[in-house]
């Protein structure tokens, strides 16, 4: 009783055909030089969070607007992340909130980092070291520039496949990934293990159908539901890894 819609992507049209004969649906060409275009297009400064605003890479702040204290330019490029879409304007604000308790010296994971936009808020915020990685080469290319471009100097990105990535042993007090649902689901024991004792989980790229058991697998693995912000189609939600237990001392 579920509908699904499913994309195919692919540089040969012969697939996409017999996808279309099997299951129906249409076959579009992908202007990619269009959408690059539109990517890369001036876009007005967004206030995300009290001093914190995103703007393109080469506007100029308005004059008739205070400034905000954290500004950080992006350009999209292919990459995903400018801070219009509620997945990424919600991880901007539990980012800024849980990094105004932390203060100074923290870490932080990016999990699917797309344009770079959350690992360079992280270090503006106070991170004294992020780690981020995405799947797909053009975004880890988009960040390393922004993260030039924003003259960040303790983020680094790197190329990872989440299903395949080994986590380690290092813990973050703050750890964020906003992928799609299926994945965050299928990589969740991963994801777990690189929350600290303490620390902080936000999830988002979740659908709202999708909520409830996308939640269900990090609670299973330990982590308690803190808060959760919906937007839309759009759910994002921040977890908290239980602390260590106190050992009594007699």
């Amino acid at each position: 009783m579920k509908t699904i819609r499913f994309e195919v992507y692919s540089a040969d049209a012969a697939p996409l055909r017999k996808a279309k004969r099997d299951f129906g649906g249409a076959v579009d060409k992908i202007d990619v030089i269009r959408i690059a275009t539109r990517a890369g297009a001036p876009r007005k400064p967004l206030r995300l969070a009290g001093d914190l605003a995103v703007m393109d890479t080469h506007g100029i702040w308005p004059s008739t607007l205070p400034k905000p204290h954290i500004l950080l330019r992006i350009g999209g490029a292919m990459a995903f992340g400018t801070g219009e879409h509620a997945t990424t304007s919600a991880c901007l604000r539990f980012l800024r909130h849980e990094a105004a308790s932390l203060g100074c010296g923290w870490t932080m994971l990016d999990i699917g980092t797309g344009s770079g936009i959350l690992a360079i808020a992280a270090e503006k915020l106070g991170a004294a070291r992020v780690e981020a990685f995405d799947h797909d080469p053009r975004a880890v290319r988009a960040a390393q520039a922004n993260v030039h471009r924003n003259r960040c100097t303790r983020v680094t990105v790197e190329a990872a496949d989440l299903l395949k990535w080994n986590p380690g042993r290092t813990r973050h007090p703050v750890v964020v990934a906003n992928v799609f649902s299926e994945i965050l689901r299928a990589a969740a024991p991963r994801i777990a293990r690189t929350v600290a004792p303490g620390g902080c989980l936000v999830l988002s790229g979740i659908l709202r159908a999708q909520e409830q058991e996308t939640v269900a697998a990090f609670v299973a693995l330990g982590l308690a539901e803190e808060q959760t912000t919906r937007r839309g189609k759009w759910v994002t939600v921040k977890l908290r890894q239980k602390p260590p237990r106190r050992r009594d001392v007699s």
